[in-house]
């Protein structure tokens, strides 16, 4: 396994040298990339305005009651290792449960839909099952970094299962300890009276994967979906009739992703936090799942009003995608979310993004390979100086609910960097 890692890792250094000479460092600020002279307006002309872009670690996200449950590990030669858990409680089906007298289990089954993946499915992935000793609140906040070693009972372990995911098939299903099930019978009629005293009762379960160091993927399942539960099977006494009883997952549920990262053996000069450098990368990694994300500026967009007013047409950030490692494997995201940072160092949406999303665009464009954003009325505040520029972040869409990642070019790359492009009125 180590050397098919180091065998992996140096493919993935070879092919990071690959991209760094083919996206090469201009010595001097990039300019605003303009229109066509055609399609100037008034023959203006700009070449001193620049875009400053740069990635850093995610800031944690939260991450309850979210889509999709991630589960799974990867590792690939440009982004490093991956890996993702969760934690959910369960809940009856039913009030006021009996499960009859001297009841005795068959067996006790953990069910999860699939929805989707991410990665290698050709990997086998070890999944451990815990039970929680610690409440979750569907009313509270959790965030993507909880150490889940304060929520297990013990190290309660109540399931171990190795398996090659099969998203189109039929959920997966973890046999789950009969000591569980006994849990369940030895409960008291008030534990089994309403879900408020079950919860109370039972925490819910933690599940993880085994890291893996090459290959792998993440498995998005669909907890509420009515085929994601926990189903008893038992007899009753003596009699003969097999019976069985469903805990099921639903909206009720509080439910919480778990993601990590390891970037430090693969992804150059990765800086530790959000700061307010100016600096600028020629390569942009972006990576779901809280991972990486891109921070930009267009500080001198103000110069351009001098004496007189400027009304602009249009002001198109124009992101283009690098090549790199196994795209089809590692599928280029469908949409990318721009928003801006305000003075609390938080998020707002832009104006242009409620104009609606075929304006303000971002989704990813095959034909040229590039995403872009139409961001006139941020840049026209900017020029006004009716607002502070604190920076746009970029991220993938959807990042607590999708693991993809990708390398974009960033405006020191002299072959077809991000670039804005504006056209503009002037007097």
């Amino acid at each position: 396994m180590k050397s098919i890692l180091n065998s992996k890792l140096a493919l993935g250094f070879s092919l990071l040298a690959v991209l760094f000479f083919s996206c090469q460092k201009d010595p001097t600020t990039l300019g605003l990339d303009l229109q066509p002279d055609s399609d100037k307006i008034n023959g203006i002309s700009l070449d001193t305005s620049t875009i400053k872009a740069y990635f850093v670690r995610e800031d944690s996200l939260s991450t309850d009651e979210r889509t999709y449950a991630l589960l799974g590990s990867y590792t690939d030669p440009l982004f490093g290792r991956s890996d993702a858990a969760f934690m959910t409680q369960i809940r009856l089906s039913t009030s006021n449960v009996s499960f009859g007298t001297a009841p005795f289990a068959d067996s006790i089954v953990l069910y999860v839909n699939y929805r989707s993946y991410y990665g290698d499915t050709n990997t086998t992935q070890t999944i451990s099952v815990y039970e929680m000793d610690k409440d979750l609140y569907i009313d509270s906040s959790y965030y993507s970094n909880l150490n889940p070693s304060q929520y297990i009972l013990n190290n309660t372990l109540l399931a171990t299962k190795s398996y090659n995911p099969k998203p189109s098939g039929e959920p997966l299903a973890i046999k789950l300890d009969s000591s569980l099930a006994n849990k369940f019978f030895a409960a008291t009629s008030t534990n089994l009276s309403t879900n408020e005293e079950f919860i109370k009762f039972f925490k819910g379960l933690y599940i993880k994967t085994d890291s893996i160091s090459s290959g792998g993927a993440i498995i998005y399942y669909d907890l509420l979906s009515i085929n994601s539960k926990i189903t008893m099977y038992y007899h009753a006494n003596s009699d003969t009739t097999s019976l069985k009883f469903d805990f099921p997952i639903n909206s009720n549920c509080a439910r919480v992703n778990l993601f990590k990262h390891n970037y430090s053996t693969v992804v150059p000069s990765l800086s530790t936090s959000i700061g307010d450098s100016l600096s600028s990368d020629t390569l942009l990694y972006l990576q779901g799942m809280s991972g990486l994300m891109a921070k930009i500026k267009i500080p001198y967009l103000s110069t351009l009003k001098d004496s007189a007013t400027i009304a602009i047409v249009k002001a198109e950030l124009i992101i283009p995608v690098e090549n790199y490692f196994d795209a089809t494997m590692y599928k280029t995201p469908a949409k990318l979310l721009l928003v801006s940072y305000n003075s609390s160092g938080t998020y707002d949406f832009l104006l242009d993004y409620f104009v609606g999303s075929s304006y303000f665009g971002g989704s990813y464009n095959e034909s040229d390979k590039t995403y872009r954003f139409n961001i006139s009325r941020y840049a026209q505040q900017l020029v006004d100086q009716t607002r502070t520029d604190f920076g746009l972040a970029l991220f993938v869409s959807d990042n607590r609910v999708s693991a993809n990642r990708l390398i974009v070019k960033g405006p020191k790359c002299v072959n077809n960097g991000m670039r804005l492009s504006i056209t503009y009125l002037k007097p």
